[in-house]
Formats: C-alpha cells, structure tokens, sequence
C-alpha cells in the first residue's frame, strides 16, 4: 500500500481537513487582512500583500489552464495541477498568524507557528487523502506558498506599524470563517470546462 492509498484509508477525516483550505473559506479571510493591513498598517502593506496572493493565484490559474487545454505537465514527477488549496492556505493563514503573533511571547509565537504549519501540512495531506491531488502537486502548493509568506515576512510585514489590537483581525476573521466553513467554490470543474470547451478531443485529467 502506498503513502497515498494509506491516507485515503481515512477520507472521511480529512474531508473536514481540507474544507479549512477551500477558497470559499480563504477568499474572504483574505479580503479581511488586506481591509485590515490598509486602515492599521499602510496602503502599501494593503496592496503588496494582496499583490503577493494575487500572483500565487495568477501562477495556479495560468498553471491549470495549460494542462487542461494542452496537456501541459511535468509527468516525471507526476505535477499535473498544482494544489490550490496548499498554496493558499499556507500564504493565507500563515501571514495571520504572523500578524495576530507579533505582540506574544516568543514561545507562544513559537507554538503558534509550529501550530500552523501542522495546519497547512494537514490541508496538504488531505488534498491527497480526498483524491484532489497527487503528493508533487500538494507539495508543490506549498512551496509556493512559502515563497509567498517569505516575501511577506522579510519585505512587507512591518509589526511596529500596524495601529489596531489584533483582535480586530481576529475576531473578524474567526466569525467569517465560522460563516464559511463548509461551503465549496469548485474552481477545478470550471478549468476542466474550459479545458473540454478548448479541446473537446482531449480531456486531460490528473
């Protein structure tokens, strides 16, 4: 049995996982930070941090498409469609914790980080789990991911700028994400349509 048939052994379970990755969760968790980084931090904070998701997206979008459409794809190591749910999990709720923390204690802040990647390791793995992607791809999410929040942390963040408690952050987006949990925007179906739509010869599929 490999890795991947083991884990899906326990789909059920990660089902719940991998609703914590879903863009219909994320998207609006998002839309939070940038209205709070532009009234707490700067407009320029604002604007590259969602200049940073931004490009992640435009990167999956772009990435999806050609293999759809052309079949684009890098077999060897079996990377057909990089994992959405990876990538911006990780930029996404990485960059909250790195905000909400910068006040803690540097062990808490240290058991807060330890705590999300288990997190965005766990989304990953269900990814897998759930049949939604292979593990080059999920991998490949989180790479990118990181990436991202690198840039974030090491070019961007600034926690002596930011003005409002980070409850102000938190509270918002723990309420959005109690409103959200649970529901589904299947972007992969709509790439896979236009995919048939381009080529109806050819469906590419993973």
């Amino acid at each position: 049995m490999t890795f991947a048939e083991y884990i899906r052994s326990f789909a059920d379970a990660w089902w719940r996982i991998t609703l914590l990755g879903e863009p219909a969760l994320l998207i609006p968790v998002a839309i939070i930070i940038v209205v709070w980084l532009w009234g707490s931090c700067s407009k320029r904070a604002a604007l590259l941090w969602g200049s940073l998701l931004a490009l992640g997206g435009t990167l999956l979008v772009v990435q999806k498409l050609l293999y759809y459409i052309t079949g684009a794809a890098l077999g060897s190591i079996k990377l057909y469609t990089i994992s959405g749910h990876s990538t911006t999990s990780t930029y996404i709720y990485g960059s909250l914790v790195i905000i909400l923390a910068h006040s803690w204690p540097r062990p808490v802040r240290r058991i807060a980080g330890v705590l999300t990647m288990c997190l965005v390791l766990a989304i990953a793995v269900s990814r897998v789990a759930v049949a939604g992607h292979r593990v080059a791809e999920a991998i490949a999410g989180l790479l990118i991911g990181m990436a991202l929040l690198f840039v974030f942390l090491r070019y961007v963040w600034r926690k002596e700028n930011s003005r409002y408690p980070v409850w102000t952050l938190a509270l918002p987006c723990a309420l959005s994400m109690m409103l959200t949990y649970g529901h589904v925007i299947e972007f992969e179906r709509i790439f896979r349509m236009v995919g048939r739509w381009a080529r109806p010869d050819a469906v590419f599929y993973k």
